[in-house]
């Protein structure tokens, strides 16, 4: 294609996203009414009632396009242009993690403002989803004669480890080439290994005093929580205000006392991060249980566990330094761990983690080191499936058509990077991820007022349709 035709195209593209914008963001709203936090399962819908309703919703958005659309399993969905074969498939996830407190905006409405759209999802990633579907119009109403055809994949169970597109994959082979506009980097070519336990201890009820009657910490795996609490018995604000002001001082969370019946209510406010962001946050599950281990409290078995958790994660420890984590490489760097969900009562803490770790990370050297770590500090461990780490060389085809698109469509160079944030293209061989968002714009995932620019979500729009088109065309 000559520069002068490609200018052309490139301009009917631009053209298509500026004369869509109000249908294509009308779409989006209409997913992001949509609470679709995957809860417990129900008949056909395994990941709960609102992911199914967002599922029948983006197919009805494909279906009113004219796509061949096929919902699968009762938990994604495909769609094409169903009369040529399929080369490209274009995936993203309908599910969205727990709004949480803090908005300023309500998170299950789109609200425009500032030439942004705020709501939870409209980055991750209800927003690209619907982005994609109008990347597919746009291609085939520029160039319908494309000998391949694209497909969207959408399902509904990436925020707890993607299930679903694990599920499919063992009845369905994946197309060729795979792509999804979920990274935190402009080119994503490699995500770190992960590996995410439960552990708990039990023991007796006591009545001996000062104890902790509760806690509630983080409630999903794969972010920061920015909120937890707690009660403890036999002391009362004054006792703890002093231990509290350090342990702020050192943390940037803030701790709020309240005398109530039972003892003091303390109440730690930090705040909340995407899990591939961790600096961004400040966790304030892991600040208030080193502000717990510091206090006068009775040896009881709730004392030392809050304790033994306060020695395996401690406060900023993002490296798992804490669980003995060594293993490293020159690809990807270190380890990431992150202690996320906790819950007490005066009987049981259970918890959960999430960790990343590097390409050089196996059973050997990084899950059985968490496992063991934490079973020596008095846990009982449910051990999860370790994932090993996913890389595409930047030198790949699909990696180079990517940058070449990217840096024309963004004016700037497109790097290449790895991430410890997990998306679809994890599990798929030779899958890239791409960025959301231009580069150095934080679009609050997994936070309070998740947002995205307009400019963004036409962007992906944009340069998802060249790809199609680059890669699509070609017998």
């Amino acid at each position: 294609m000559s520069d002068k035709t490609r200018d052309e195209e490139r301009a009917l593209i631009v053209s298509f996203f500026h004369d869509h914008q109000d249908e294509l963001l009308a779409d989006i709203e209409r997913l992001v009414k949509i609470p679709s936090v995957v809860t417990d399962p129900l008949p056909g819908m395994p990941y709960g009632e609102a992911p199914y309703q967002a599922l029948k919703s983006a197919a009805a958005i494909s279906e009113r396009m004219g796509f061949h659309t096929k919902i699968e399993d009762d938990c994604c969905m495909t769609a094409d242009y169903g009369d040529r074969p399929v080369r490209l498939c274009l995936l993203a996830h309908l599910d969205v993690v727990p709004a949480g407190g803090g908005w300023t905006k309500p998170p299950y409405a789109l609200t425009k403002e500032g030439g942004k759209v705020f709501g939870r999802g409209v980055a991750d990633n209800k927003g690209p989803c619907v982005a994609l579907l109008y990347a597919m119009k746009a291609a085939k109403e520029i160039c319908p004669d494309l000998f391949y055809s694209p497909q969207v994949w959408f399902g509904t169970a990436e925020e707890i480890g993607s299930p679903d597109l694990k599920n499919y994959m063992k009845h369905t082979a994946m197309p060729p080439l795979c792509l999804t506009p979920d990274g935190l980097e402009p080119i994503v070519i490699g995500e770190c290994a992960k590996y995410r336990p439960e552990f708990y201890t039990r023991w007796p009820i006591t009545q001996v005093l000062p104890r902790i009657i509760s806690l509630k910490g983080g409630k999903v795996r794969n972010a920061i929580p920015g909120y937890a609490e707690t009660v403890v018995a036999g002391l009362a604000a004054a006792d703890v205000k002093a231990s509290a002001d350090k342990v702020s001082e050192r943390t940037g969370v803030k701790f709020l006392l309240d005398d109530i019946t039972e003892g003091v209510h303390i109440q730690a406010e930090g705040r909340g991060a995407h899990i591939g962001r961790p600096e961004l946050g400040r966790n304030a599950q892991t600040a208030l249980v080193s502000l717990l281990a510091s206090l006068p409290l009775a040896d009881c078995p709730g004392t030392r566990a809050i304790r033994s958790l306060s020695r395996l994660f401690p406060y900023g420890d993002l490296a798992g330094t804490g669980l003995g984590l060594t293993v490293r490489d020159e690809i990807m760097g270190g380890t990431q761990t992150n202690f996320t969900v906790c819950s007490m009562t005066e009987t049981e803490i259970r918890c959960k983690l999430d960790s990343r770790g590097p390409l050089a990370a196996n059973p050997e050297n990084y899950s059985s080191v968490i496992d063991k770590a934490l079973q020596e500090g008095g846990f009982t461990v449910i051990p999860s499936v370790m994932d090993g780490a996913h890389y595409v060389p930047e030198d790949s085809p699909l990696v180079q058509k990517v940058k070449e698109i990217y840096e024309e469509y963004y004016g700037r160079p497109a790097v290449c990077r790895t991430s410890i944030g997990a998306s679809y293209a994890h599990y798929i061989e030779g899958a890239v991820s791409t960025g959301v968002a231009s580069p150095g714009i934080d679009t609050m995932l997994h936070k309070s007022d998740e947002f995205m620019f307009i400019k963004d979500l036409l962007l992906i729009g944009e340069t998802y349709t060249q790809i199609i088109l680059d890669i699509c065309r070609l017998e």
